[in-house]
């Protein structure tokens, strides 16, 4: 799902380097912030197209409504094929069968822990500068044109993550693409992101992500549709308790 991308004062070069972030990252990730903070809350009708390409090529499309508020919290409601609600809060997740009403909660800090999964912000928090300070040590290593490319290296080591790449567009200061690598360095997935202009808000309108599996690759297409921003979405949405 979404699966959800990210205004400090410019400090001595010092400090950065105790940090690990270059500063003409910590320029760019003000930037992607402050277009990030107009986002109080977003909700939209969503398509999703999954496409696996194994020995067999498979193909399922889902519909659904998203909801997403502030840093941490979000709810997808899957209507077809099948009824399913998932709703995270913190770092909490459920995942609901509205027919039977049966609820399974994971603790999801447990499960990245586990997993060696990366938290990068959710919803419109792709590429939370927070969060990528505390996990990446992260440099500038390309700016030509209207498009920028960081690379994060995890402090710590990590057995599932080498390293990821975030183009940013100069003209509007947003993510675009995020490619993942393992630690031998090979791509694990790449996802590219567009946008759509909301209400004088840069929203995302469309992703397209590509995982590399064992034996072939799935591509899915996730198409939001219907999107309204900050229309004051209530806490009580992500009730999980």
């Amino acid at each position: 799902m979404l699966k959800k991308i990210f205004a400090i004062v410019i400090c001595l070069v010092i400090a950065y380097a105790a940090w690990g972030v270059d500063p003409g990252v910590e320029d760019v990730l003000n930037k992607i912030a402050t277009n990030q903070s107009l986002i109080k809350d977003m909700q939209a009708d969503v398509i999703t197209v999954i496409k696996a390409e194994m020995k067999e090529k498979k193909e399922s499309r889902q519909k659904g409504k998203i909801w997403v508020k502030g840093d941490d919290k979000s709810k997808m409601e899957m209507i077809e094929p099948v009824k399913q609600v998932t709703i995270t809060s913190g770092d909490k997740m459920a995942m609901i069968d509205p027919a039977t009403g049966q609820k399974f909660v994971q603790d999801l800090k447990k499960l990245r822990e586990k997993n060696g999964q990366v938290d990068l912000g959710q919803g419109s928090k792709t590429m939370d500068k927070k969060k990528m300070y505390d996990f990446f040590n992260l440099k500038l290593v390309k700016s030509s044109g209207k498009q920028i490319i960081i690379e994060g290296n995890p402090k710590k080591a990590n057995k599932f993550l080498g390293k990821v790449n975030f183009y940013v567009d100069t003209d509007r200061y947003l993510p675009v693409k995020i490619e993942i690598y393992n630690p031998t360095g090979g791509v694990v997935s790449t996802s590219d992101i567009e946008y759509a202009k909301i209400n004088n808000i840069w929203v995302i309108s469309k992703s397209v992500s590509e995982v590399k599996l064992p034996g072939g690759k799935m591509k899915a297409e996730m198409r939001f549709e219907n999107i309204k921003v900050n229309e004051g979405i209530s806490d009580s949405v992500f009730k999980i308790d």
